[in-house]
Parts: C-alpha cells; structure tokens; sequence
C-alpha cells in the first residue's frame, strides 16, 4: 500500500514538469509588480501552484504562502484565502510532516469553498488532502466519507477510487478493496490517466487478490503492473512494486521470483530509506531464505526485520498522538461551544420569564449572574484543562525523539552488520528498556524521583554508547533527600541532557562531562544539569535562529505546576566561561 506522500505527489504528477523557463518569467512579473491587489495575489497563486511542488525542500514556502494570505485577507478575496490555507496546510501536511496544523488549514479552506459555487473546482483538491491526513492517521471511517465525497465531482474519479481501495485493504475489508482497485483501472483508461496510476493500482490490486485468496488473477495483475513499470521506466515505482511482488510470488510458491524481487526492493530502497517498504521487504525474505533452506540468512534477516518493525511500532505510537491531539483540539471546541450554548440558553430563558414580576425578575437575575459565573469559570477551567493535556502530548512527543530512536537503530544494525552480537544485545535491551519505561510514565504526571533517575541513567548509557564514549556523566543526590518519597514530573531534564550532548558536547575535541544534580532548597526541590560544552553562545552563533523546544515545553509544563499547586517553580540558564549549566527548580511533593 502507498503512504500518503505518494499519493500526493502522484496526484501532482500531471502538471508537476519542468517550467523553468516560464517560472522565472511569472517571478520577475510577480517582483515588479507595484500594486498589492487581487491580480498581485492570482500571480503569487499561480507561482507556486507551478513551483511549490518542484521544490518542497525550500524553507521559504511557508512564508511565501503566508504573506499571501495577508494580503488576500486585506482585499477581502475569498479565493486567494480559501487557495493559500489548502496551500500551507500542504506545506504543513507533506513538507514539515504537522498532521494536525495541516488539518486546521484544510478544513478552513474547505469552509470558505463549501459555499461558494465559483470555488467549487478546489474542492477536489482540499477534500483529497483532508481524506488522505485521516487516511495516514488510520481514522479511515472519516477518511473515506471525504472521498466518498470527492465521488460526486467528475475530476480525479480514478485517483479516488484508488484512495478507497487502499482504506478498504487497511481495514481488510478485501472484496471491497478489490472492487473500488477494479473501477480505478476503468476510470484511468476513460480519461487517459497516467501509466503511474494504473501501474501502481495493478500493484495494489494483485497484492490484495493474492491476500483474498485469488492467486491467479492477483499474480496476472502483478505481471501487468511490472511490465508497465518497465516499459514507461517508472523509477518511482519500483520500491513499492517490487515489494508487492515479492509477496505475491512466494504465496504462489514461485521462490526465486520472490527473492529476486525482495532482493531488489531493499536495493533501490536504500535511496528512499522507506522503513514500511523496507520492513515488509525483509520479511518476505526472511520467508524465502527458510523455504530455500538458507537458515543463516533467514536468521539475520528475521532479525532485522524485528528491529525495524520495532520502530515501526513507536512510529504507530507518535501517530497515536497526534490522532489524540486532533481528537482533544475537537473536544476542547465542543465543550467551550457547549458552555456558550448553555449561557446564551439561560440568557433566553431569563428573557421569556423575566415580565412575570419583578421578585422573579430579581431572582432569574441572581441565577443568571450565578450561571454565567459558572459558565466563566468552566470556561476557564476548559482552557486551562485544555493547555494541560496540550502540553503533556509536546512534552511526550519531545521525548519519543524520532532521530533518536532512528539513530539507535542504525547503531544495533552496525553491530550486528559487524557480527558483534553481545554489544548489540548490550545496546538492544537498554534501547527497549528506555522504550518502555517512556510509553508507561507517558500517562503518570509525577513519578518517583528514583525512577526518573533510572530512566535519566538508561538514556545517557545509551547515548554513550552511541557517541562511542565521548562523554562522562555523574549523578549527585544530596543526602537530605529520600529518592523513593520524591515525586517529579517524568523526564523533566531530558531534553536539556540531550541538548547538552548534542549541541555542546559533540562539538568538543577533549572528553565531555555533564553532572546532574537534585539538591533541597527552601522547600524546592532543584535539579541542574552541568556541562563542559561549547557553550549557548557559540551555539546560537552557529545556528542563530534554532530555538530550545526543550526549554519551551518545560518552562510551560512547571507554569501549569506553578498554577495547580501555588508554587514558583522555574527554569534557569546559566552561561560558564566554558560550558552552560540548567537549574529547573520544583515543588518538593511526597509520595506518602
């Protein structure tokens, strides 16, 4: 099956060309222009509808976009509004991987278009991308009424009957899926559609026949797909293709088939370094090598494939999160919605009882300001909730570091690529144990400071290991304090160590060390972390705009301790003549 990615830039294929020329001639346009008016903003949307998609790697997009919203928003222009939220939710959705801010954009583009009959012909395109984050968040039920939507408009009918067929093979609904492949193919010979759509359909469909049980025709429909991919040389293809393949031809029994496709995946997977793609392929291989009798092979290769499809598991847990963040961003609206609604309703029924009299009118004027003060308050409490919860996902998203967890990977697989198995196995169970003690204190706010310590002494032998000893570490725990009694928030100096080693540390020619420390101090408990890297300065120098989400993330998680327990926690920075050193001062809570 495609990831989301693909689809995007396969729906984009038809115009996405090499416009070079033109594109320089509509830029040069676009800078003389003298005047901020709708024609300027059709020239700004006319650019990057050619453009944007050409070069996604360009950080300036979001910017570009933005300001053309500005200004379509100062001319009250309906459709450079509705255009340019479609466009930075694209920017947001596929160039820096945000689902839910994504989403955010696409439904306000949708809301402008939905009732406006001249901007109907972008509504295919907003309700494609809208089905397609449901799609990657695995919410197919809403996933396919966007595209059982998109169904009604005569364009891209292939390319959604195609979207339908991948959400019914998720949810193993396999007739269906076979059945919506079926009309895709109809559909893309009727409007000529490209050799890719088609291609990549037969793939699909050949894999899920095979899955149904039908192997003859699942197998015809994959040598059909092949043979276009090599006839029209359609490289993009071939990953996924060959992937699809392998399977299909071992569940027929046809074994160096299998193997010579698997085989091939993995190889030209190494440009793409797409981890579904590559996980499914060293399973299919796994199977061949243990069919073919080849038990060394089979054994490496399972092994890889059981690291990969680990990692592939946390990345299930960070889209977990974010269907919680979507989820919590609709609930967090509907209860504010239903505080007003429950005001406006008193403020109605005041209206109808209040002639009666005027002792009535007195005391439905007393309920009133009662329940309007409780509707302000629960409001409050709502937001404040609200910014709770919204902050414990960040905090946990910071902590389940996705080029961490990559790079660990990349780390066990040199081990065992190098045959040595007892650093690998060192690494691999550190590696889980850290997994795992993260995923369970995800959902506690406070945990024993032992514990944390624990968590705080896997992460850096970790760490260790992978930056081949570079840096030393010392914990010092002031003799006042009873670590089993303590109660902190998980991993609260986690992302100051991992900036430490990061960013000062590993820029340093001579060993480093950090010191953490947990000391009391007027009823506080202060926990520091002490470096003897390059220092904040030269760090900003070299990268003048990056900005700490660690310290942002913790300095808003101790506001909202501050404020539940009517305390003065705080973060603190501390520039050395050679290093930097972090003191986060919290409330002292006991367990007991």
């Amino acid at each position: 099956m495609k990831n989301s990615l693909f689809l995007f830039f396969l729906m984009l294929s038809s115009f996405c060309v090499s416009q070079n020329k033109m594109l320089d001639s509509l830029e040069t346009v676009i800078n003389n222009y003298k005047q901020e008016d709708t024609t300027y903003v059709n020239l700004r949307l006319k650019f990057a509808a050619r453009k944007m998609y050409l070069t996604p790697s360009d950080t300036s997009w979001l910017g570009y976009n933005l300001k053309t919203l500005k200004i379509s928003k100062q001319n009250n222009y309906t459709k450079g509004i509705a255009v340019s939220y479609n466009n930075i939710g694209i920017i947001q959705h596929y160039f820096l991987s945000n689902p839910v801010n994504a989403l955010n954009y696409y439904q306000n583009a949708y809301a402008l278009i939905e009732n406006n009959p001249k901007l109907q012909k972008y509504a295919v395109g907003v309700l494609t991308n809208i089905g397609l984050i449901n799609y990657e968040q695995q919410e197919y039920d809403k996933a396919l009424k966007s595209f059982k939507t998109l169904l009604h408009f005569p364009e891209n009918k292939a390319n959604t009957f195609f979207n339908i067929g991948n959400i019914y093979g998720q949810t193993k609904e396999l007739d269906s899926s076979i059945y919506n492949y079926k009309k895709a193919i109809i559909e893309a010979k009727k409007s000529n559609s490209s050799n890719l759509l088609i291609a990549n359909t037969k793939s699909n469909l050949g894999l899920v026949q095979t899955n149904a049980g039908y192997l003859e025709e699942g197998l015809k429909n994959t040598i059909e797909s092949l043979n276009i991919i090599e006839q029209h040389n359609l490289e993009i293809l071939k990953v996924a293709a060959y992937t699809n393949a392998a399977e299909v031809y071992l569940k027929n029994n046809a074994i160096e088939k299998a193997e010579h496709y698997a085989t091939n995946s993995l190889k030209l997977n190494e440009a793409l370094n797409s981890l579904a793609t590559k996980n499914s392929a060293l399973g299919t291989l796994a199977n061949v090598y243990e069919i073919k009798g080849d038990y060394k092979n089979a054994l490496t290769t399972y092994k890889q494939h059981i690291i990969l499809r680990d990692s592939l598991i946390n990345a299930d847990r960070k889209l977990e999160i974010s269907r919680k963040e979507i989820q919590f961003e609709a609930d967090k609206d509907r209860a504010i919605a239903q505080v007003e609604i429950e005001r406006q309703k008193s403020i109605k029924n005041a209206s109808i009882i209040g002639g009666s009299a005027f002792i009535a009118i007195s005391l439905i004027g007393f309920m009133l300001y009662k329940r309007k003060q409780e509707a302000v308050s629960k409001s409050k409490e709502a937001e404040f909730n609200a910014k709770v919860s919204d902050t414990e996902l960040k905090a946990l998203r910071s902590q389940m570091n996705p080029h961490f967890i990559f790079n660990s990977l990349n780390s066990i697989g040199d081990y065992i690529l190098k045959n040595d198995t007892q650093s690998a196995s060192d690494y691999l169970s550190k590696f889980a144990k850290l997994m795992r003690l993260t995923l369970e204190n995800s959902e506690k706010k406070e945990i024993l400071l032992s514990e944390d310590i624990s968590l705080l002494k896997t992460y850096m032998d970790i760490e260790r290991k992978r930056f081949q000893n570079k840096f030393n570490y010392t914990i010092q725990v002031d003799e006042s304090i009873e670590t089993d009694e303590i109660l902190v928030p998980p991993m609260i100096l986690q992302p100051f160590i991992e900036n430490s080693i990061i960013h000062g540390l590993s820029q340093i020619e001579e060993p480093g060390n950090i010191t953490i420390s947990f000391k009391k101090e007027n009823n506080m408990l202060i926990c520091s972390v002490d470096d003897n890297g390059v220092g904040r300065q030269t760090i900003e120098r070299n990268i003048p705009t990056k900005k700490s989400l660690g310290m942002t993330i913790t300095k808003s998680r101790i506001e909202i301790i501050n404020k539940l327990k009517n305390t003065n926690g705080d973060v603190k920075i501390i520039d050395k003549e050679k290093g930097t050193r972090i003191e986060v001062s919290l409330p002292i809570h006991l367990a007991y």
